[in-house]
C-alpha cells in the first residue's frame, strides 16, 4: 500500500542547536529523549531518526593517504547511537534477516489493494439472449435488439420469436414504434477467457455501475486502518499486532472469494482494508525500530520497495488467473505460512524499553547478539534499567527501587509533555505547518493512487502498463534516497511533486485520438513512478517538521488528509465522464499546488 499512509510513531531528532552529546541522556538515547509520556503512549514510541547525521556517512569514507581506512567503530560514542544501537548494532545479520522478512509482509498487502483493478476489468457485454434464441449470432443480436451501450433492449415479447435454419422468424416490422426497457440479464465477451470478474459475477454494470462505491469500502478501511494502527500498536506491541492483523487479512482476504452478494463482497473489503492498511504501518514501524543510524534512512525507504515490485507481480498473477474468485483466493491463503514465524518474530526493542519489560528485552538482545557473534558486557542490564522512561520506571517502583531513583522530569521545545496535542499542532507556531501537511499530503494520494488504481482507465493493456509502471517505480524509489542525501530532502519533495504535476498536463498537448493514446499512457506512468518515490519520502519529511511532543500527531494529521484522499479518488474517474483528461487535469494542478505548499514548509537538513 503505499508508504504514504503509514502511520507509526516516527520521531525524529531535529534539536541540532540542543546538542548534549557526552550526557547521560545523549549516550542513552542518542541526544533523543521523550518529555512526560502522553496517555497511553510509550515514552519512546518508536524510533529517533536523524537524517541530517546520516548524509555524510553514506558520501565518504574516511581515507588515510588516500586510502579508505578500516577501523572497528565504538558505538557508545557515536552520535547516532542510542542504548539499544550499543548492544545490537547499527544493522546486522540479525537485523537484516528480520527487516527483510518483514519488507515481505508489503506484498500481500499491495495484492489486495491492487487486485480489485484486475477483478474489475471491463468486459465488452450487452443484453442477454433469451433461451429461445441462444443461437442467433451475437452481432446480429445486437444490432437488432438493443442500443449501442448494451443497456436498453427493445420492449417486446420475444418469447414468440423463433430462430430456425439460420433465419429469424416472427420479427416485428415495426420496431421503430417500440421503445425501450432496462436489461436485467447481461453477456460478457469471452474474448479474454471464461473466467468471471467481479462486474461479471454480480452485474455491475449500466444502472447497476457501482464499482466507485465498492472500491471506497477498502479505501475506508484503509483510512481508518491508518489512523488506529499505529494507537494499536502502541498499546499491544508490534509483533502481536503485526501478526494478529495478518491472521485476520489472509483468512478474511480468502474468505472473500466466497461472497454471495455485492453487499457481503463490500463489507469484508473494509475489514481487509483496515487490517491490510495496519499490516503496512506495523511493519513499516518494526523494521526501522530495528535498526539504528543511517539505517535507518535507507530502510525505511526500501520497505517500500515490495509495493512496486507487488504491482510487476500482480500483473502477472492476474494475466495467468482470470477467474476473480481464483485470483482471490491464491493472493490470500498462501500467506498463511508467514503465520510460523509469529514465534520467532521479535519484537521492537525500542517497544519493549519503553514499557520497561526488561526480561524480554534482555532476551531478544542475547538471542540478536547470539547470531551476530557478538558479546554482551556483564553489567548491560543495568545499563537497560537506568534508560527505563519515567512511565514505565513509576510503574515498576515497588519491585525495582532503583528504577524509580532514576526517573525524572524533562522539557522539549517549550512543550509540557501533558500538553494536548491538537492545541499545540493548530497553535499560533504550527499552524501553518499543519495546514500546509494537510495540502501537501491531500495532493499527493490524489495523484498516487489516482494512477495507481486507475491506469486501465487509460487505455492499452492494463497487465502490460501495470508491470512497466511497477518496474520504474521501484528503480525510482531506490535511486530516491541517492536524490534525498544530495540534493536535501526538501528540494528532492518539490521535485517529485512538481514533475508529476507537469507530466498529468501535459497530456493534453497529446493530438487526440486511440493512435495517440500511447503518448497519455507513458506520461501517466511517468507520473506515477515519480510520486511513487514522493510517496517513500513524505512521511520522513512531515515528522521532522514536529516537536517530539506532537510529532506522532503531526503525522496523524498527514494520514488524515490522505484518508480523505483515498475516499476521493474512485469519485475522480467518474468525471472522465465529461471529459476523458479532466482527471488528468486535476491531478496535475494538485501536483502544483503540493510543489507549492512543499516550497512553504520550512527546510530541514538531511
Amino acid at each position: 500500500m503505499s508508504g504514504v499512509l503509514r502511520r507509526g510513531s516516527l520521531n525524529f531528532d531535529c534539536g541540532g542547536g540542543n546538542s548534549r552529546r557526552g550526557s547521560l541522556d545523549a549516550n542513552l538515547y542518542g541526544g533523543y529523549r521523550e518529555a512526560k509520556p502522553m496517555p497511553g503512549t510509550p515514552e519512546i514510541s518508536v524510533i529517533a531518526l536523524d537524517f541530517r547525521r546520516h548524509s555524510n556517512d553514506l558520501k565518504k569514507e574516511p581515507k588515510l593517504n588516500g586510502v579508505a581506512e578500516v577501523t572497528t567503530k565504538d558505538l557508545s560514542q557515536d552520535v547516532d547511537s542510542d542504548v539499544l544501537s550499543n548492544f545490537l548494532g547499527h544493522y546486522s545479520k540479525w537485523s537484516f534477516l528480520w527487516t527483510f522478512l518483514l519488507c515481505i509482509f508489503q506484498l500481500p498487502t499491495t495484492f489486495h489493494l491492487f487486485m480489485f483493478v484486475f477483478q474489475t476489468a471491463s468486459k465488452d457485454f450487452w443484453c442477454a439472449r433469451p433461451a429461445n434464441l441462444y443461437e442467433l449470432d451475437i452481432a446480429d443480436w445486437r444490432n437488432l435488439s438493443q442500443t449501442a451501450d448494451g443497456c436498453y433492449i427493445l420492449d417486446m415479447d420475444y418469447t414468440q420469436l423463433s430462430y430456425e435454419n439460420g433465419e429469424l422468424n416472427n420479427w416485428p416490422n415495426n420496431t421503430s414504434d417500440l421503445g425501450y426497457r432496462q436489461c436485467k440479464q447481461f453477456e460478457f465477451s469471452n474474448i479474454d477467457g471464461d473466467g468471471k470478474t467481479l462486474v461479471q459475477e454480480f452485474g455491475l454494470v449500466c444502472g447497476r455501475n457501482i464499482l466507485s462505491i465498492v472500491e471506497t469500502c477498502f479505501l475506508v478501511g484503509a483510512a481508518v486502518g491508518a489512523v488506529l494502527s499505529g494507537w494499536i500498536s502502541d498499546r499491544f506491541g508490534r509483533r502481536h499486532t503485526l501478526m494478529a492483523f495478518v491472521s485476520i487479512q489472509t483468512v478474511f482476504g480468502g474468505i472473500l472469494a466466497f461472497s454471495t452478494s455485492v453487499a457481503m463482497y463490500m463489507s469484508l473489503r473494509v475489514i481487509i482494508g483496515f487490517a491490510s492498511m495496519t499490516v503496512t504501518v506495523v511493519s513499516f514501524v518494526l523494521v526501522v525500530e530495528l535498526v539504528s543510524g543511517k539505517w535507518r534512512t535507507i530502510i525505511g525507504i526500501l520497505n517500500i520497495l515490495p509495493v512496486a515490485i507487488s504491482y510487476v507481480l500482480s500483473s502477472g498473477i492476474a494475466y495467468l488467473i482470470r477467474d476473480w474468485r481464483t485470483l482471490q483466493l491464491v493472493i490470500s491463503w498462501p500467506w498463511l505460512i508467514m503465520l510460523i514465524i509469529w514465534f520467532w518474530l521479535p519484537e521492537s526493542p525500542r517497544w519493549l524499553l519503553a514499557q520497561g519489560r526488561l526480561d524480554e528485552l534482555c532476551k531478544l538482545i542475547e538471542r540478536a547478539a547470539k547470531m551476530n557473534g557478538t558479546t554482551l558486557p556483564n553489567n548491560y542490564r543495568k545499563t537497560l534499567e537506568a534508560a527505563v522512561p519515567k512511565q514505565s520506571q513509576q510503574q515498576q517502583q515497588q519491585s525495582s527501587p532503583e528504577i524509580g531513583q532514576i526517573a525524572r522530569s524533562e522539557e522539549f521545545n517549550g512543550l509540557d509533555g501533558h500538553v494536548n496535542p491538537i492545541f499545540v499542532v493548530f497553535g499560533a507556531k504550527y499552524w501553518r505547518t499543519t495546514v500546509l501537511t494537510l495540502i501537501i499530503w491531500l495532493t499527493l494520494i490524489i495523484i498516487y493512487f489516482g494512477l495507481t488504481l486507475h491506469l486501465s482507465n487509460l487505455g492499452g493493456n492494463i497487465y502490460v502498463n501495470s508491470a512497466v509502471a511497477g518496474t520504474i517505480e521501484a528503480i525510482s524509489i531506490c535511486f530516491s534516497i541517492f536524490v534525498v542525501l544530495k540534493a536535501g530532502i526538501r528540494k528532492s519533495l518539490i521535485g517529485y511533486m512538481l514533475l508529476p504535476g507537469i507530466c498529468c498536463l501535459a497530456t493534453n498537448l497529446v493530438p487526440h485520438g486511440d493512435d495517440n493514446q500511447s503518448g497519455v499512457i507513458a506520461l501517466a506512468i511517468i507520473a506515477k513512478c515519480l510520486i511513487g518515490a514522493n510517496n517513500a519520502i513524505i512521511p520522513t519529511y512531515t515528522a521532522m517538521q514536529y516537536p517530539t511532543i506532537v510529532r506522532n500527531f503531526g503525522v496523524g494529521m498527514g494520514n488524515l488528509a490522505s484518508g480523505i484522499a483515498l475516499i476521493l479518488v474512485p469519485f475522480l474517474w467518474q468525471l472522465e465522464h465529461i471529459d476523458a483528461l479532466l482527471p488528468l487535469n486535476i491531478m496535475g494542478v494538485s501536483g502544483l499546488i503540493g510543489a507549492i505548499a512543499i516550497s512553504l514548509m520550512k527546510d530541514v537538513e538531511s
